[in-house]
Order: C-alpha cells, then structure tokens, then sequence
C-alpha cells in the first residue's frame, strides 16, 4: 500500500501556483485575467492594457504575481502587477 507524504516543497510548489494571475489573449474573445490554477476566466478586455489595469487592481487585492501570455505563446512573469502594467503601455504586444 502506498502512501502519501507531504513534505514543504510540494505545499510551497502549490502555493505559488494559485497566487499568480495569468492575461492571456483569447482569439475572438479579447485578453483574459484569470488564476493561472483555473480554466475559468474572470474577465475579458478589449485591449492588453485595460486587462492589464484590472490586473492590477485583482493583483494589488489579493497579493499575487502575474503572468503574462503574449500571441505568440512566451510568456513574462512580473512580480508586481504595476510593472506588468508599465510594460503593456509601452510595449507593441
């Protein structure tokens, strides 16, 4: 019979994966903000910045990092959501 152990690292592994907020473009749908643990998204935008403007607003509320999925499929992982906001106000993306 086997069984299960918890150690540090796997609670710290899962931790860091439901405190990060993923943007990511939806072809015929726009940018979406959603938890990168989940499939469901929480909001659509038109244009990367006004996602990237509620990201920060749900990034700031509940402390998490962000991660951003460009078109073309790479990501950017930033820290701070003003950052990532910074970032998509001068970027061409």
């Amino acid at each position: 019979m086997a069984t299960k152990t918890t150690t540090k690292e796997n609670i710290k592994e899962t931790k860091e994966v439901k405190d990060i907020h993923e943007l990511a473009f939806v072809e015929g749908k726009g940018w979406g903000v959603k938890r990168q643990s989940s499939d469901k998204v929480i909001k659509y935008f038109k244009t990367k910045v006004e996602a990237t403007e509620y990201l920060v607003k749900v990034s700031d509320n509940q402390n998490t990092s962000v991660v951003i999925r460009l078109k073309n499929g790479k990501f950017q992982k930033f820290d701070n959501a003003m950052r990532a906001l910074s970032y998509a106000k001068t970027s061409k993306d």
